[in-house]
C-alpha cells in the first residue's frame, strides 16, 4: 500500500481535501473527507472479496476509494459532475505513483461509475464504489435524514 500512502501525502490530494473541507464546513449532510474515503475503501474491498473475485489488488481499490470524491470542490465551484472531475484530477497522481496503464484505466472507470447505481452497466470496481459510497453513511442516526435526497425509500428499506 506504499503508493496509496504516498498518494495521501501528495500536495494535490491534500489541497483538494482542504478545499472540500472548507466548502463543506457548514454542510448538514455527509461530508467527503478522509474518513469517508477510508470507509468507502474498506467496504468496497470487503464487497469485492465477498463476491469471491480477487482480481482487483487492494491498492487499486483503496486508491480509487480515496480519489472517488476528490473533485467535489470542482462540482461545488463550477457545477461539473464530481465523478468526472475526480477522474481528471486523479489521473496525473496515479501516473506519478507508478500505477500501470491498465490499473489507471480500472481506477478511473470505477471513479466515473461510482455514482451509477445500475450495477448491470458497471465494472466490478464501479459497482463496489457505488455501494460502498452509500453503505459508508450512517443514515439511520443522521439528524438531516428528512432533508437528504440520499435517504430515499430504497435506503429506508435497506436499513430498516
Amino acid at each position: 500500500m506504499t503508493r496509496v500512502n504516498r498518494l495521501l501525502d501528495h500536495e494535490d490530494y491534500i489541497r483538494s481535501m482542504e478545499k472540500i473541507e472548507r466548502l463543506e464546513k457548514e454542510r448538514r449532510f455527509c461530508k467527503h473527507g478522509f474518513e469517508h474515503g477510508l470507509n468507502v475503501a474498506r467496504i468496497a474491498y470487503a464487497f469485492i472479496l465477498e463476491k469471491g473475485e480477487r482480481i482487483l489488488p487492494k491498492e487499486v481499490v483503496y486508491a480509487a476509494a480515496f480519489l472517488h470524491d476528490i473533485g467535489r470542490w470542482v462540482e461545488y465551484e463550477t457545477g461539473e459532475d464530481h465523478a468526472e472531475a475526480s477522474a481528471r484530477l486523479a489521473h496525473p497522481m496515479l501516473e506519478e505513483f507508478g500505477f500501470s496503464a491498465e490499473d489507471i484505466q480500472i481506477i478511473l472507470t470505477g471513479i466515473r461509475e461510482h455514482r451509477n447505481h445500475q450495477a448491470d452497466n458497471s465494472t466490478l470496481l464501479g459497482e463496489a464504489l457505488a455501494l460502498a459510497d452509500d453503505w459508508s453513511r450512517d443514515c439511520r442516526h443522521c439528524t438531516a435524514q428528512t432533508l437528504c435526497y440520499k435517504f430515499s425509500m430504497e435506503m429506508k428499506q435497506i436499513m430498516y
